[in-house]
């Protein structure tokens, strides 16, 4: 079971995070007691990476070919690193949340997958907090460092969803190359966390507000 950093980093791909959260939509949208229509996905950090990629109709047309589809992408200091070479995109909002002083999300870089998203079709918002670290809402105050930074990795996903690297196209197919190219372009001395109060009720509000339009929507449609 991966449990450090480094190891979860290196076994759990973005892949299995996305199969997981389309098969709970699956399983939830079977439900009675449950609306289908009304489930947001929200993630953090790689998880919050994995929930603007759900947001793409290639990855949801893959893992949910009977149509379930998220109303809404919360996505909590997600890097971003990886374009998408097919922008079309599910139709729900996404909002991008990140932390001014956030060593491993590239501002100006999740605003240019921002675009192609909403050019795809999903309303995309991004929301800067000034000063915040990554991880804000966590227990630990900071700044403190850790892990490998991977803000300078930049990946492209074709329309068949394989994934290259952007220096040398290599291709990111098993365990082993995933090993190479992650070693290869994230830097060792890792990046700065700390938590903070009043980005975190700013935040949470924020992703309040994003769930009561994308409900709204759902409930007038």
């Amino acid at each position: 079971m991966a449990t450090g950093f480094i190891d979860r980093l290196l076994n759990i791909t973005e892949t299995m995070m996305l199969a997981d959260a389309y098969t709970t939509l699956k399983h939830l949208d079977e439900r009675p007691e449950v609306d289908g229509s009304r489930v947001a996905l929200m993630g953090f950090s790689y998880g919050g990476m994995a929930t603007v990629f759900a947001a793409y109709e290639q990855v949801a047309e893959t893992l949910a070919p009977d149509g379930q589809r998220f109303a809404a992408h919360a996505s909590y200091y997600g890097p971003c690193i990886a374009r998408f070479d097919d922008n079309e995109a599910t139709g729900a909002p996404v909002l991008m949340m990140l932390g001014g002083e956030d060593e491993i999300t590239d501002p100006e870089r999740c605003r240019e997958i921002a675009r192609e998203i909403e050019e795809g079709g999903s309303p995309t918002d991004i929301i800067v907090y000034e000063n915040a670290y990554h991880k804000w809402d966590g227990s630990r105050p900071g700044p403190y460092r850790i892990g490998r930074n991977l803000a300078p990795c930049e990946f492209r996903v074709d329309e068949q969803g394989n994934a290259r690297e952007g220096l040398f196209g290599l291709a990111m197919d098993g365990p082993f190359m995933r090993k190479v190219i992650l070693g290869l372009c994230s830097e060792s001395e890792g990046y700065l966390m700390g938590r903070d109060d009043k980005v975190r009720a700013k935040s949470n509000r924020d992703v309040g507000e994003l769930l009561r339009q994308a409900f709204s929507d759902h409930g007038s449609s």
